[in-house]
Parts: C-alpha cells; sequence; structure tokens
C-alpha cells in the first residue's frame, strides 16, 4: 500500500503505518461511498455496532435466502466483504449463510480500544476465566459460529 509506505517515510512499514493507511482509505473512498446512500450509511454504523460492539467480531453470518438491497449496497461499496459462502451452523444444520466480514479500515481505529474486535469469529466455548475465545481463520465446517447471525430485519423494525 502506497500510503503505508507514505506514512512511514524513511523508516520500515509498521503495523501502525498499514493501519493509518488502511483507515485513511476507508474514510477517504469507502465512508463516502456509503455516505451517498442514507439508508445504507445507517445499516453499516448499526452492523458495526452489532457486529463490534455487541459481539466483539469482526465477521458476521447472513441468511443465504436474505436478499436486501442494503446489504447489497455495502458488499458494492467494498465495506463488506464475503468471507465464506453456504455453510451452515451447529443450531441450525438445514439454513445456510454466507459469511461477511467488515472492512478493515472501518474498524481499525477501535483495535487499540476496550471496544477491539476480538477476531473474525467467536468460538462457541470460553477460556478458563471466562473470556470469550476468538478465531482469525474460522474452521472448515463454520460450526464454531455463535452469535454472529445478523438478523437485518432488526434493522428495519428499529428503523420504522
Amino acid at each position: 500500500m502506497i500510503q503505508a509506505a507514505q506514512y512511514a517515510g524513511t523508516t520500515p512499514i509498521s503495523v501502525k503505518d498499514v493501519r493509518r493507511a488502511a483507515h485513511a482509505w476507508y474514510q477517504r473512498d469507502k465512508e463516502t461511498a456509503v455516505r451517498s446512500k442514507e439508508e445504507a450509511s445507517e445499516l453499516f454504523h448499526w452492523i458495526i455496532s452489532e457486529v463490534i460492539g455487541t459481539w466483539r467480531a469482526r465477521a458476521f453470518i447472513l441468511r443465504t435466502d436474505i436478499k436486501d438491497d442494503l446489504i447489497e449496497a455495502l458488499f458494492d461499496a467494498r465495506v463488506l466483504h464475503v468471507l465464506k459462502r453456504n455453510i451452515s451452523t451447529h443450531d441450525e444444520p438445514g439454513t445456510r449463510y454466507n459469511v461477511f466480514k467488515l472492512d478493515y479500515g472501518c474498524y481499525v481505529d477501535l483495535i487499540s480500544t476496550a471496544r477491539s474486535p476480538g477476531g473474525p469469529l467467536q468460538l462457541d466455548e470460553e477460556d478458563s476465566v471466562g473470556t470469550a475465545q476468538f478465531i482469525d481463520v474460522p474452521p472448515d465446517d463454520y460450526r464454531a459460529i455463535r452469535r454472529a447471525v445478523l438478523r437485518v430485519e432488526e434493522f428495519y423494525q428499529r428503523t420504522r
């Protein structure tokens, strides 16, 4: 990323430089595209609140039978990325989901705060002191997903 190199100057590119560049790119290009459609912007901020704020994750699952114009607009704006298609969960083995990941630039400024996401997906188990455990690379069967089911209808109920 050229901008990370510019931030680094004559020193080696650091993680801080990459994060700063990713956030700047998000704010300059992607957030602008999202803001151009007010409802999509509201949905995206609600998704960020749910995924990062409530679940402390970076990814969520959405039923494959849900066709939503605002989700499509967020995907087209490249603020949502498909991580995996057509998976099932332990709780609903017959229901198919797609896994979406939030764009890195939208939450990079939260990484060093208390609201930092713990990983893309939360495991069903907790560690010995009751802290939620996260994984960076989900297992192949994706049955470890528990609470990160995005229920878009809740957003629409709140905004009507």
